[in-house]
């Protein structure tokens, strides 16, 4: 229902194309959107119906709206695309991106250009970007052979000095020969640039590595029994054939292109991507979102396609089965970002009609793979978690992180996981805290967040829809700031135990005692994270006391104690033995012996009693 207040916005509210934002009662932007016509488009709001709960729900929520008028819907999709990234309204459209792949990155501005393994791509730095990469060791392999190759430098210390008086010491690669010496000023940058751009031929698809010389080399390290260069030289032909000549689809010309199929089901939508680079097909990409019957597919897919292509190398044309929303607009403003013509087809025959045919059965594919995970219900608990935290997905896989100290001596951390509302304990990991010191909570849920999701990446494994941290505001920030360091983007959490309350990146507070399964369910995996972190953080403080304590004991040094530990396993092993088995195992005297098992044996007692 309109309230007063509404009624005179949405008479006010003029008929150019612009941005509106939407927001609570407590003054938050819960949506952001765009219109050519807006007075048209935020009255449709109000004038109908609403089919979706989601809708309903935001429509409902809607207390006050602001709108910003640009001269023409270019301007309006810039810069709707920029407010969302800055305010992640909860009611716009999430991405789930299936992986993020690695790209090439070539440091044109640079005087002596790089080749370096990137995740985000820029496109007004000046530096030119190749892939994306599906497979990140095949990546690793063709930088390392182009680098070989064209004895190009990989240090970003490499540089000829200011004062030749004055020169670096030279890597390793230097003294075999594997670079020009860039650092001893032994090469020209203009010298240099003749073998940068024979990689970037390589890398763009005009040229082809010589394959034959490394076949060669294979042989001959081969029949000299040195398999383990063999090996090296095996798996960086396997990526280069992989890269160069194994491709299901090639074109004649070294075109870059990307094919968007579609598959739709309910309030979901798959869209395949495509990636055509050089000529060759290098892989796809599957992204997930959730579909609103309001939007139809022209509008989600141009709002997909503009969201897409932020952190994504824009190729000189996309293939659809359909034409997105405001094509002309979209275009202008890929053009604009990409410093060239961009262009839309709808291919109607020949080899691009079947490639697009090709994404849109994948994506059917991982559609009707969805459905069938999706036998299993998700549980009311998560469900009824997404509704009280306004979360955009579903948090089906939840990851909660607990830190342990006594003191800030033997930091630890415990990370437990729970899918759709079960907990995986063979999931379940422990964690040493190696950089932070002294307790400092903020700075060990910074290191444990970087080293988990490094990890999810580097495996490809899926990520979280949602990742608890065990403190308040100080340690959500401290999350976050190691998750967009990595380019992600991730629902966090912060659990503030004493308070009982769960704290979001903006400071605003859930209260846990609330009755609902989702809260109960969130007690209970934060109950399970606290257990699991402190019966590690125990063990670890009892195994350091104990060390330290033998370490002191007479006729027992440090060498003794390994020896014995490598032998047994555990403390608690070495004191089940025995003294006569602990002297023959290790070879140490008897007396030795005798206090080494007494001690143990003593520190038992005192647990004990």
């Amino acid at each position: 229902m309109q309230t007063e207040k509404l009624e005179k916005i949405l008479a006010l509210m003029p008929p150019n194309p612009g941005v509106y934002l939407m927001k609570n009662r407590a003054g938050e932007i819960i949506y952001i959107g765009k219109s050519r016509a807006l007075k048209k488009r935020v009255k449709s709001y109000f004038n109908r119906h609403h089919d979706s709960l989601k809708t309903s729900v935001l429509v409902s929520a809607i207390e006050d709206i602001e709108f910003i008028v640009t001269e023409t819907e270019v301007e309006a999709l810039i810069l709707e695309n920029n407010l969302i990234k800055k305010h992640r309204p909860r009611y716009n459209i999430l991405l789930k991106d299936s992986k993020t792949h690695p790209y090439i990155k070539v440091t044109m501005r640079d005087r002596f250009p790089r080749l370096e393994k990137v995740r985000k791509v820029s496109f007004r730095d000046g530096n030119l970007y190749f892939g994306p990469f599906p497979n990140e060791y095949d990546l690793t392999r063709i930088i390392d052979m182009l680098s070989r190759n064209f004895r190009l430098c990989t240090s970003k210390k490499g540089i000829a000095p200011a004062k030749p008086d004055k020169k670096p010491r030279p890597c390793l690669k230097y003294h075999l020969g594997l670079c020009q010496g860039i650092c001893q000023g032994e090469v020209t940058p203009e010298e240099y640039a003749v073998s940068i751009n024979k990689a970037v031929e390589v890398l763009s698809g005009r040229s082809a590595p010589d394959f034959s010389g490394l076949e060669k080399q294979l042989n001959s390290l081969a029949a000299q029994y040195r398999f383990e260069e063999a090996a090296e030289v095996r798996d960086t032909l396997t990526a280069l054939r992989r890269f160069f000549e194994n491709q299901k689809v090639e074109f004649l010309k070294p075109v870059n292109l990307d094919f968007w199929g579609t598959c739709e089901a309910n309030d979901r939508m798959i869209f395949s991507v495509f990636f055509i680079r050089g000529g060759k097909m290098l892989g796809n990409r599957i992204l997930d979102i959730q579909r609103e019957p309001e939007n139809t597919n022209c509008e989600i897919l141009a709002t997909v396609i503009s969201r897409f292509y932020d952190n994504n190398l824009i190729p000189s044309a996309i293939y659809c089965a359909v034409e997105p929303d405001g094509a002309d607009s979209l275009l202008a403003m890929l053009s604009q970002r990409a410093g060239r013509k961009v262009a839309f087809h709808i291919p109607r025959k020949g080899q691009f009609l079947n490639l697009l045919a090709m994404a849109d059965n994948n994506a059917l594919e991982v559609m009707r793979n969805l459905k069938s995970e999706g036998n299993e219900r998700i549980d009311e608990s998560v469900i009824d978690l997404q509704k009280q935290l306004g979360l955009e997905i579903a948090p089906v896989r939840i990851e909660c992180v607990d830190i342990s100290h006594i003191q800030g001596t033997d930091p630890v951390a415990s990370l437990v996981v729970c899918h759709n509302g079960r907990p995986r304990k063979g999931e379940y990991r422990l964690y040493h805290i190696k950089s932070a010191q002294g307790g400092d909570d903020p700075a060990s849920i910074a290191e444990v967040t970087r080293r988990r999701f490094t990890r999810l990446l580097n495996e490809q494994a899926p990520l979280p829809d949602l990742f608890i941290v065990d403190g308040g505001i100080t340690q959500v920030r401290a999350a976050c700031q190691e998750l967009a360091r990595l380019d992600l983007q991730v629902a966090v959490l912060g659990l503030a135990k004493r308070e009982e309350t769960l704290v979001k990146p903006d400071g605003s507070e859930y209260n846990l005692s609330f009755s609902g399964a989702g809260m109960k369910s969130v007690i209970k995996l934060r109950n399970e994270a606290h257990r699991f972190a402190n019966s590690f953080q125990k063990k670890t403080h009892s195994r350091r006391v104990l060390r330290s304590a033998l370490l002191n004991l007479p006729g027992v040094g440090p060498a003794t104690l390994r020896k014995a530990l490598w032998e047994f396993g555990s403390m608690a092993n070495i004191a089940a033995a025995g003294v006569e088995e602990l002297q023959k195992r290790c070879s140490i005297p008897l007396k030795t012996a005798e206090i080494i098992i007494n001690s143990l044996k003593e520190a038992e007692n005192e647990k004990v009693t």
